[in-house]
């Protein structure tokens, strides 16, 4: 329509006509006017195909993931994260396992939790004191629950390709009741007890002393070098059976003999030591007053 039509409309037209009368001569005009323009048809933006396509396959897409991440009714088989891999299925032996791949021991707890919960695995991760060469490692697992018959955990290690300061599997039974509590090693405070002691013979921190070793040394010895190291000492006393098994307890030091051969030395924190002394033939299995133990650190506690 051409504005320019409209001057068809006089203005002696619009006039003459009462005010408010829609029927009168001017108004009809200027109507017929305006309704005998073209009407010019509507633009329709249309996306080209492939970006129309583009746009389906992101729909697409979201759409997927949605149904990824919705939670199932129940336990899935499989998952995985950037801290850990989990899967269900049975062993060789025809148990029932949960496989437990920790892929990052830095990771936060938050992204444990997602992937134990995916799998229908009571389980979390927390810090545990350690000593240093120890830091970033696993540590426990630890349970109060109910294992099934004949069943229980199994570490093994990785080192081949390991990027981290633990590699490896747990491998939890389905079935098991309780939480289950991993621990990733962080660094003890001074004199806080270590969630797993070390040997100290064996121990990369190079322990107490440089190159220590104790197997087999008499009990004045072994003392009086922790002592002069600043370490405080303890005694477990083991008797001993032919194969090498033999079981003991926590004994106070006015009970253990200068020249009692010492077994082992576990470093428990960065200033003590507990020595593992082994009970000549002439002293009976038991026959020693027990002391209670080092209270254990308790990491794994609420």
């Amino acid at each position: 329509m051409n504005i320019a039509d409209l001057a068809r409309v006089r203005d002696e037209d619009l006039a003459a006509t009462p005010a408010g009368d829609a029927s009168g001569a001017g108004a009809r005009a200027l109507m017929e006017s305006i309704m005998a323009g073209e009407r010019a048809p509507a633009r329709r933006r249309r996306l080209p195909v492939r970006r129309a396509l583009g746009l389906g396959a992101a729909v697409a897409g979201l759409a997927a993931a949605f149904v990824v991440w919705t939670p199932s009714p129940g336990p899935a088989a499989e998952y995985a994260n950037a801290a850990v891999s989990l899967r269900t299925g049975p062993r060789t032996d025809g148990a029932d396992y949960i496989e437990v791949e920790i892929n990052d021991p830095g990771a936060g707890a938050a992204e444990f939790t997602e992937a134990f919960r995916a799998v229908g695995l009571d389980a979390e991760v927390r810090a545990a004191p350690v000593a240093p060469q120890d830091v970033g490692k696993l540590i426990g697992p630890h349970t109060d629950g109910e294992f099934p018959r004949g069943t229980g955990v199994t570490v093994s290690t990785r080192t081949e390709g390991c990027g981290s300061a633990w590699c490896g599997k747990v491998s939890v039974p389905v079935g098991l009741t309780g939480k289950v509590v991993f621990g990733i090693g962080r660094p003890a405070a001074p004199g806080e007890l270590y969630a797993t002691s070390a040997v100290v013979e064996y121990d990369p921190g190079n322990g107490p002393i440089d190159g220590y070793r104790p197997v087999g040394k008499p009990v004045a010895q072994v003392r009086a070098d922790m002592e002069r190291a600043g370490m405080k000492v303890g005694y477990v006393v083991m008797w001993r059976a032919p194969d090498g098994s033999g079981s003991g307890y926590d004994v106070d030091a006015a009970h253990v003999r200068d020249g009692w051969p010492v077994g082992s030395v576990r470093r428990i924190a960065s200033d003590a030591v507990t020595v593992s002394v082994d009970a000549p033939a002439d002293v009976p299995e038991g026959s020693l007053p027990r002391i209670r133990p080092p209270d254990p650190s308790g990491w794994w506690r609420d």
